[in-house]
Parts: structure tokens; sequence; C-alpha cells
């Protein structure tokens, strides 16, 4: 099965995602990606701190990105040419395909995502040591209080496929037609039973992003 691949960038100081440079450098980055891989690519600005920029990918494998791509001279290339724009905070890897993620698979559905005020949340699950299966378990027991408020489409995710030995790492995204939506969420009955899962966790982290026209 396919993995997704999410990296997180920060612009340098001074550079916007308006940057024609960074536009360009960015198109041909996912055009050198794509190619590679024969998958799409997509960028997102996330919307609590628009100088991050995510990158979702997707793999054969996890050897194929780590052990293929990044050491190759088509990839030493583009870290070259970004290299004064940018810079990478965090690499995670998830064992869930495109197939089942709220993105745009059609170039109808990106004009649509592009428009308005859609989001994603991207959210990063630390799991307890040990409660890797309580957690599964009560996600999908529960799953369905956040999947029956969703008016954009599905919630999906998967489990962190490149965490240390003892960690367990649980990442999912969801759409909302506007981060407002999500947060109210939180003040609907379902919201107390889809958070049973917090339970088996030592914490998230929670952002929004918007799909980037690059």
């Amino acid at each position: 099965m396919p993995i997704t691949e999410l990296a997180l960038l920060r612009l340098s100081p001074n550079v916007t995602i308006k940057n024609a440079a960074l536009r360009k450098n960015l198109l041909h980055a996912k055009t050198v990606m794509q190619d590679y891989t024969g998958r799409t690519f997509y960028y997102y600005q996330q919307t609590e701190d628009p100088t991050l920029i995510y990158v979702v990918g997707e793999w054969d494998s996890l050897d194929q990105h780590m052990n293929g791509f990044i050491p190759s001279e088509q990839n030493q290339g583009l870290l070259e040419s970004l290299k004064d724009s940018l810079s990478v905070e965090w690499l995670v890897h998830a064992d869930v395909p495109h197939a089942e993620l709220p993105l745009p698979k059609s170039e109808a559905e990106r004009a649509e995502t592009l428009r308005g005020e859609r989001v994603i949340s991207i959210v990063r699950h630390f799991v307890k040591p040990g409660s890797k299966n309580a957690f599964q378990q009560t996600f999908e027991d529960n799953k369905r209080y956040l999947q029956d408020y969703l008016t954009e489409g599905k919630t999906a995710g998967g489990w962190r496929v490149d965490s240390k030995d003892g960690e367990e790492e649980w990442v999912s995204l969801s759409p909302y037609a506007s981060v407002q939506q999500h947060l109210d969420f939180a003040k609907t009955a379902g919201f107390e039973k889809y958070g049973r899962i917090r339970e088996h966790m030592d914490g998230a982290e929670i952002k929004h992003a918007r799909l980037l026209d690059v």
C-alpha cells in the first residue's frame, strides 16, 4: 500500500509564498517528485502561521522516498535551488494512501477547493506508550461522530511508519468548510464522544491549512 509523506517547510525571513522565484522552484520540485513517483503532490499553507508550508506527497514505500529519492541527484538539485528560501521543520510518513485522504482528485475539485475558506485539519496524535491498540479501537468506535459532523468529505488517517522505537503516532486529515467550522465541533455532543481518544494520548498537534495554487 502506498504511504503518505507530510513535510513541514518554513519560509526564510523576508520570503513569502507570493515570491515569484520561490513559486517557480516549488512548482519545479512538485513536477520532479510527480515524475519520479507517478503520483500527485500538493502544497498547503498553514493558517496559524503562513510562513509554514506542507508538502503532501505519496510514495510506493518509505524505502522509495528515503533511500531512493532523497539521496538522488534530482532531489539534491531541488534542495540546492530552495536552500535560501526555506528549511525543513519535520518530515513524517503515514500508512494511508492519498485515495483515502480529503485531497482534490480532479481539476474541478482542485478549483473548488481553492475557492472560499476551505481547509484541512492536519493532526498529529501522540499516543501513549503501549496504547496503540486501545487508541485504534476507541478511534474506530467514535470516529462516526466526527464524520457525521463533516460537510466537505471524509476524515482519514494512518499510523506513522518512521517513528522511533516505542513511539506511536496517528496522523489524520479532515476537511472543513472553514477553520471556524472545526472549532465549532468542540461545542457538539459528538465531540465529547470522539474526544475519548484523548484518554490514550500524551498530546496532539492540531493545525489547519489551505491548498496552494502551485
